[in-house]
């Protein structure tokens, strides 16, 4: 039998709250954007930024975390991603929020 609960969790991966800066630009373009993230799951990453971008653009995505390595810096993530959605938000600092999916990552290492 299965319960409610699990039908939920197997709908849409667990998503965690992480407020971390991200570096972000469309593919092979010279210019990076700033945002932040608001959520990040194993498929995707919810992210507030000024820069509106049309759904499907593919990105290059660089993201920071600190994986708690005594005396070594945050580890950077190099991500492939593609924007699925766009929502506008009543906020000044980053008035987008920019769903995007994760096509492929590799781990870079601390600096």
């Amino acid at each position: 039998m299965t319960s409610k609960s699990s039908l939920q969790d197997g709908d849409r991966p667990r998503r965690y709250t992480l407020h971390l800066p991200v570096y972000f630009r469309e593919l092979n373009s010279p210019k990076w954007l700033k945002g932040r993230t608001e959520n990040i799951s194993y498929t995707g990453i919810l992210l507030l930024s000024s820069s509106p971008l049309a759904q499907e653009t593919q990105l290059d995505l660089r993201l920071q975390v600190s994986m708690g390595t005594k005396g070594k810096g945050p580890t950077e993530i190099h991500c492939k991603c593609k924007v699925v959605r766009l929502e506008q938000r009543v906020v000044k600092e980053n008035p987008i929020a920019l769903a995007v999916k994760i096509r492929d990552y590799r781990i870079v290492g601390a600096h």
